[in-house]
């Protein structure tokens, strides 16, 4: 991963491509040079956007021109508090060819901030880096550039060493042992931050930290299943007859979880029972565990136009405004395929749908994933709505044994697809939608955990 002041000198050849909501360019492509750090540069405009550019070090701490993508603007319009990323910034080195992509966000204050981000090589990204100079005041003069602390490839990272012995006995050893993540004693998953005496230090559903004396570690894992709502402050959609989403959505996770153990599969869970969770605590959580998929389940409102087919619909992640990210794209086509199939076995149902559904992207109208278990996680996610429980017809449905069976066995199907083979699924929805979804609620109430 990058960090920032190396003093190891590569070859370096940069080229800005796309930021979502922020830029959307075809790439603007420098020569090699040798150069060994990177910089963003950014300006305020009278119009009330931002622009931001990157430039290279060629050496003797010259900076080159500025890399200028035809588009590279935040809009002013843009929502203080969040990151808009760009898609990759392609890097070559002398080993290989690395990524790294813009990230920028207003503050209240009117400050921005940039940062940079690499992509690992699992297509994961990882953290941002966030430079020691990097925020433009909200004061700036109108058009002057700023520059941020630069960014260099790292040394590689040398594996830690024990601690030195005090004397008193032999020298600690590194703890190798401790779990990603642990179901506490009275069933809650969270993931593990570190070591309490004897104990364990964990992150709570409402995203603080506690002290657990104990639990059962959670393995290795290939999908995370994320019941969307949950708590009395987030019970999502209730149909006419009275079923809530958010125990819909459990109950449904629950059948899936059932039957990905049938084929072997591990898999987790985000929730265990009826009780609030933030999202940025259910990303964190599927980020921690590594798995190869997090799966947001959802059941829709409300009711749209009625016709013979389901209205599934998949949400799934962007590279950036113009770009599907293909493993969550593959992920959304594969469960939209075999949920359409089998829900349309049902008889006599009246579907609600809406014109556009099938797999999309939904963005906010000034860019970027609109939805938070879609933007968040760093791992392939996607976000079902199997279908609309405003509806009358569907939610007499879904209120049945059969229709939990039915579902919970089509998006094992898909999952095992994903993970088995390349099957490409179908159902692409190529216009994303625009939409600035309502905020989820930031009251949490803590559960027992032990």
């Amino acid at each position: 991963m990058l960090r920032q002041r190396s003093g190891r000198r590569r070859v370096w050849a940069v080229a800005l491509i796309a930021v979502t909501g922020v830029i959307a360019a075809p790439a603007v492509t420098v020569a090699q040079a040798t150069p060994e750090q990177v910089r963003i540069q950014a300006r305020h405009l009278e119009d009330g956007r931002f622009e931001v550019a990157l430039q290279q070090n060629t050496g003797d701490d010259q900076w080159g021109e500025r890399l200028l993508p035809e588009h590279r603007f935040v809009p002013a319009q843009a929502r203080a508090g969040r990151w808009l990323v760009s898609s990759p910034v392609t890097v070559g080195t002398e080993p290989g060819v690395q990524e790294l992509r813009v990230a920028a966000r207003r503050h209240t204050d009117g400050r921005v901030e940039v940062a940079l981000q690499q992509q690992r090589t699992d297509g994961t990204r990882g953290d941002r880096i966030l430079p020691a100079l990097r925020f433009v005041p909200a004061g700036t003069a109108s058009g002057r550039w700023l520059a941020s602390s630069p960014l260099a490839e790292p040394e590689p990272p040398a594996e830690p060493e024990p601690p030195a012995g005090t004397g008193n006995g032999p020298p600690r050893e590194i703890d190798r042992d401790l779990p990603l993540g642990l179901i506490t004693p009275t069933g809650i998953p969270v993931a593990v931050i570190g070591r309490a005496g004897s104990g364990y230090l964990v992150r709570t559903p409402c995203g603080n930290t506690a002290q657990i004396a104990g639990g059962d570690p959670i393995g290795e894992v290939r999908v995370v299943l994320d019941p969307g709502h949950g708590g009395r402050f987030e019970v999502g959609a209730v149909g006419p007859n009275g079923l809530a989403e958010d125990v819909l959505n459990l109950t449904l996770s629950r059948a899936i979880l059932a039957e990905l153990a049938r084929r072997d599969i591990p898999a987790a869970t985000t929730r265990t029972a009826d009780y609030g969770s933030l999202l940025s605590v259910r990303s964190a959580f599927a980020d921690a565990l590594g798995a190869d998929a997090l799966i947001s389940i959802h059941h829709n409102a409300p009711t749209s136009r009625l016709g013979d087919s389901p209205g599934t619909e998949v949400y799934v992640q962007s590279t950036d405004d113009e770009t599907p990210r293909a493993a969550s794209e593959r992920l959304g086509g594969l469960l939209y395929e075999e949920i359409t199939a089998a829900l349309a076995t049902f008889e006599g149902i009246s579907w609600s749908r809406l014109a556009n559904a099938g797999v999309l992207r939904v963005l906010f109208p000034e860019g970027g994933d609109a939805y938070g278990m879609i933007r968040r996680p760093e791992i392939p996610a996607v976000l079902v709505e199997y279908g609309y429980l405003s509806n009358p017809s569907e939610a007499e449905l879904f209120a049945t044994d059969e229709y939990i069976s039915v579902a919970a066995v089509a998006t094992a199907d898909a999952i095992e697809a994903y993970l088995g083979t390349d099957r490409p699924g179908t159902g692409f929805v190529e216009r994303p939608r625009r939409f600035d979804p309502a905020r989820a609620p930031s009251r949490c109430e803590e559960i027992r955990l032990e």
